[in-house]
């Protein structure tokens, strides 16, 4: 606790292997993000940091909200607050890209960079994966070495080629919707656990998109979830339906792939009933 008794999040920036300047410099990125975007209710309140130690140290408010990672709760969310989670994301990202003279990519979406507070608030965090992209271009290219993140995640573009753009973003959100409606179970099950091979994922199966088309949505959906919700409604239906063929957008299999503000405006409008 600080003196003025609030709790905080004490973050040691340690990844668990020896790649120490490396590691570093990921860090005082981390560190440099947060404090940009810790005014945000999307974004974790910064605190400050501490460079004494031999990986960095970032200390947060806690602000008396007990947090959780997303991948330890999801199977307990019902739909509405699965929505709500995939605005409250897409509006993090969403601001990433456009509160600044020049867009930041994540490009480090993983379920368990997601926190959840007591209030049901989603935070994105760890922020040593974004990347600028340069003054009047739309993308920047990496080297294989700086390629990162989670390969459930990653487009084909930027896997192969290490070209980094706003599209990255939209690509790794489009994946994340996909496991807040199918659940991690499924979301294995569709894609093969080990199967991130070049050319060979994230291409959503035909069939699904069908199923949830024709209402068989007990094919697709998370079950725990279905189990919560009981007879869902031809609301509701539409609801997911539209979810996945955003999703779909997303991960380019279905028309032009949106903004990121686009897509946080479709969320609301699907949302804007419950």
């Amino acid at each position: 606790m600080l003196d003025s008794h609030r709790t905080i999040l004490v973050k040691k920036l340690w990844r668990g292997h020896p790649d120490y300047p490396r590691d570093f410099y990921r860090g005082a990125r981390d560190i440099a993000i947060s404090s940009m975007v810790s005014g945000h209710k999307n974004f974790m309140k910064l605190v400050g940091c501490c460079l004494e130690f031999r990986f960095p140290v970032i200390v947060y408010y806690d602000a008396k909200k007990q947090y959780s990672r997303l991948d330890l709760q999801l199977m307990l969310l019902s739909w509405k607050k699965r929505m709500k989670i995939a605005e409250e994301i897409a509006t993090a990202l969403a601001y990433l890209h456009t509160a600044f003279s020049r867009p930041l990519i994540y490009r480090n979406m993983h379920i368990q960079n997601i926190l959840l507070g007591e209030d049901g608030v989603a935070k994105l965090t760890d922020f040593s994966n974004c990347v600028l992209i340069p003054q009047g271009e739309t993308f920047v290219k990496l080297g294989f070495r700086c390629v990162g993140g989670d390969y459930d995640y990653m487009d084909d573009n930027y896997m192969i080629n290490g070209l980094v753009s706003e599209k990255t973003d939209v690509f790794s959100f489009g994946s994340l919707m996909q496991k807040l409606l199918t659940g991690e179970e499924r979301f294995r099950e569709f894609y093969g656990r080990d199967d991130w091979k070049i050319l060979e994922k994230r291409k959503f199966p035909n069939w699904l998109s069908k199923s949830i088309g024709e209402g068989r949505i007990d094919e697709i959906v998370d079950l725990k979830m279905l189990e919560k919700m009981g007879e869902v409604s031809e609301e509701e239906r539409c609801r997911m339906k539209a979810f996945l063929f955003l999703s779909e957008r997303c991960i380019g299999l279905r028309g032009e792939v949106p903004k990121m503000v686009q897509v946080v405006k479709e969320l609301r409008n699907s949302s804007s009933g419950l």
